[in-house]
């Protein structure tokens, strides 16, 4: 087991790489375009150096998202484009970079490497799609991480000979530039303030010097941080709330902490969240285990300081890496329930509860010393690992293939109607994404993707119609904000990999993605659909007359078909 336990770990590496190459497009979609997109305009624009530095740090909605800007910089300084997939890949090498930061900690362990395998399994796996395959959310969220578990590891492992050392400064450093890249980077503040306490406690006075120049330069931080927000996306309505419902959210923090296993998303929030609720419980209440019969009595003990060294630097770390998951959790449960119970297990979070299932079993393998509970240990994390993975694979594969084709449509509306990228028509930020979109293009810092399903067939969409078939048809029904189109008797090619239903005017042409291709059922099995449905928003289409048609892509050919029916849109 021993020789193929490397092979074993490159696995769940490898088949993420997989995904990363399939389904990751050239193609920004709604924040991205302020993100990115806007910032790219204005910082080229700006006349001064000055200008640009107030550019690169200004906010964004509730966050400052420093090092996604440096990175969109780096990229443009070095090539002149901007390019989502960079943008992406960029963010898996965080993602590498925090499973490396486990495996430096597992390797102090001294277990056989096949213990490691959980950890890969559940961090490598599609859950958190929405936090590693969209480039706003994945240059938050993965590099504040990173920089944050870091940040503990070199404060867990500093040289208490001086009073700042080397690894003390990167710490400092790491965290200044996690809190200026997203809100929840300023919970590491917290954490890193339980690191120091223990340290001091244990350690000697030295400690206590640098629980003081942290403590200060964190209030520095978080003053700037906050100094100019023009909102703080309604946050005081989220604490009338919580006063309100204070149930959700003591549920809300177990739910999200044991969002790993959300085997059922596709249910109702209620069938749906009651698994990972009940797992939420029994990880806090094994948590509250280790540190009742280990950790706290180590850490708070000085009698009971163990000789092992490695062993203390790991107890330190997973003080810090639990302090910034617990802050996080408890804030995500008091600020957002009042957008619904599913935030709860919205894909945008789901990295922390992996993150908490790993650093949980970790601190096991680190506390259990006897080698039959250490092999226990390791059994039920390859069960559970590998139960993880599996599920999350088999719910969120398609749901990452509905992606690629919804944001793939989005940029081809975009292109050819300036309206498509999450923006209504006419609204102000329509408008600016219009004039960003515009900008770019004109510039070439950005390029439209060429090679997506459609792209062989866009002078064939854009040009006139061809003859209407009588005998396709479609059911159309209206709604206050859209039309819902489905095909009628009409025999569809097995194998459907795309389809798009197609609204086409003389000046204007659209494509909407379809909204069924993506059931485990048609998306695994490939079987013969009985029809194809989309939603079409009033939002989007310029007024008009619009002849509604069919663009469907199947293995080896591929079909535009026009019927006789119209929709108007005043």
């Amino acid at each position: 087991m021993q020789k193929v336990s490397p092979a074993l770990i490159l696995a769940p590496i490898a088949s993420f790489l997989l995904l990363l190459f399939r389904y990751t497009e050239n193609v920004p979609f709604m924040d991205d375009l302020e993100s990115f997109v806007g910032f790219l305009v204005r910082y080229t624009e700006a006349g001064s150096l000055a200008e640009k530095v107030r550019w690169t740090l200004a906010p964004n909605n509730e966050h400052r998202i420093l090092f996604a800007k440096l990175v969109t910089l780096f990229f443009y300084k070095l090539t002149g484009i901007l390019n989502f997939r960079w943008l992406i890949w960029t963010a898996f090498c965080c993602l590498a970079g925090i499973l490396f930061i486990f495996y430096r900690v597992f390797r102090t362990i001294r277990v056989p490497l096949i213990a490691f395998l959980p950890v890969a399994l559940i961090l490598l796996q599609p859950q958190h799609r929405m936090t590693s395959f969209w480039a706003i959310t994945a240059l938050q969220h993965l590099p504040v991480a990173m920089m944050i578990l870091w940040a503990m590891y070199w404060l867990a492992v500093s040289n208490r000979s001086a009073t700042f050392s080397a690894r003390f400064g990167g710490a400092l450093l790491l965290q200044i530039l996690a809190s200026l890249s997203m809100s929840n980077g300023l919970f590491g503040w917290a954490a890193g303030v339980g690191v120091l306490l223990v340290q001091w406690r244990l350690e000697g006075s030295s400690y206590l010097k640098r629980l003081i120049v942290w403590v200060g330069v964190a209030i520095i931080v978080v003053l700037f941080y906050f100094h100019d927000f023009a909102n703080l996306q309604g946050n005081g309505s989220s604490l009338t709330f919580f006063l309100q419902h204070p149930h959700l959210v003591f549920f809300g923090f177990f739910t999200f902490l044991g969002g790993s296993f959300d085997f059922f998303p596709t249910a109702d929030i209620l069938k749906r969240s009651l698994l990972p609720t009940l797992a939420g419980l029994v990880l806090v209440a094994a948590l509250y285990g280790l540190f009742k019969a280990t950790l706290l009595p180590s850490l708070w003990q000085p009698h009971q300081k163990p000789a092992d060294r490695q062993q203390r630097q790991r107890r330190y770390f997973f003080v810090g890496v639990y302090g910034f998951l617990l802050v996080n959790a408890v804030v995500v449960a008091v600020l957002r329930p009042r957008f619904g119970y599913g935030v709860m297990l919205v894909g945008n979070y789901m990295l922390y509860p992996a993150l908490f299932v790993v650093t949980l079993y970790l601190t096991a393998l680190s506390e259990f010393g006897s080698p039959e509970r250490r092999r226990r240990l390791m059994r039920v994390g390859l069960s559970v690992g590998g139960l993880i993975w599996t599920v999350m694979y088999f719910n969120h594969l398609p749901r990452l293939a509905e992606q690629k084709l919804t944001w793939g449509v989005s940029a081809f509306n975009q292109k050819y109607n300036d309206v498509g990228f999450g923006a209504e028509l006419g609204s102000p930020y329509g408008l600016a994404v219009k004039e960003w979109m515009s900008k770019v293009v004109q510039k070439g810092i950005y390029s439209y993707p060429s090679r997506t399903f459609y792209s062989p067939y866009e002078q064939t969409l854009q040009g006139p119609v061809s003859a209407a078939d009588s005998a396709f048809h479609l059911v159309i029904t209206e709604s206050a904000g859209e039309f819902q189109v489905v095909t009628s008797d009409w025999a569809l090619p097995a194998g459907i990999q795309n389809a798009c239903i197609v609204v086409k005017s003389d000046r204007h042409t659209y494509l909407f993605p379809a909204d069924n291709l993506f059931l485990p059922r048609h998306f695994y099995l490939r079987r013969r659909m009985p029809n194809v449905s989309a939603r079409v928003f009033k939002a989007t289409l310029y007024p008009g007359t619009y002849q509604v048609g069919l663009f469907v892509s199947a293995a080896g050919e591929t079909d535009i078909r026009f019927s006789n029916q119209y929709i108007k849109v005043l």
